[in-house]
């Protein structure tokens, strides 16, 4: 290959990665598991919901942080309509749900504004990883969110 086709190839090459990059930062949340994002796009859904058993999508992108969003994708867990996440100690979003429990979801493309209620700490509640801290996702204003 000469010289000249190598750096054609190259810029081609370095385009297609901004353009890759700018596109997968550009859907408002999380863009792979394990790397966060900004705040969530989509459609929000103020209406409170009380039972989360509709839901089916494999994973959930939560935001924390209002006044800065840092958005993660990760399990969650619906008991008894309830909605539930399990962070274990060290995250980064774990900090910010201590610091301020207003959170949102998105599911399906929809955004709910919901506070996060600490309800069990490790190895409290059974059916839960004994090593994690357990907060149930109220609809805000609800009692204790």
């Amino acid at each position: 290959m000469s010289h000249t086709n190598s750096r054609r190839v190259a810029r081609v090459r370095v385009l297609a990665a901004i353009a890759l990059s700018a596109s997968l930062l550009s859907c408002g949340g999380p863009v792979i598991p394990f790397v966060p994002g900004g705040a969530l796009s989509g459609e929000v859904v103020e209406t409170p919901v009380t039972d989360w058993s509709f839901v089916d999508d494999m994973f959930i992108h939560l935001e924390t942080r209002p006044a800065d969003p840092y958005s993660v994708e990760l399990n969650y867990i619906v008991r008894e309509g309830k909605l539930y996440i399990d962070p274990s100690e060290g995250k980064r979003w774990l900090a910010h749900i201590r610091a301020d429990s207003r959170v949102r979801v998105r599911f399906s493309g929809k955004v709910y504004p919901l506070t996060a209620v600490l309800v069990g700490k490790p190895g409290e509640l059974e059916g839960f990883d004994s090593d994690r801290f357990i907060y149930r996702l109220d609809p805000r204003g609800a009692p204790g969110g």
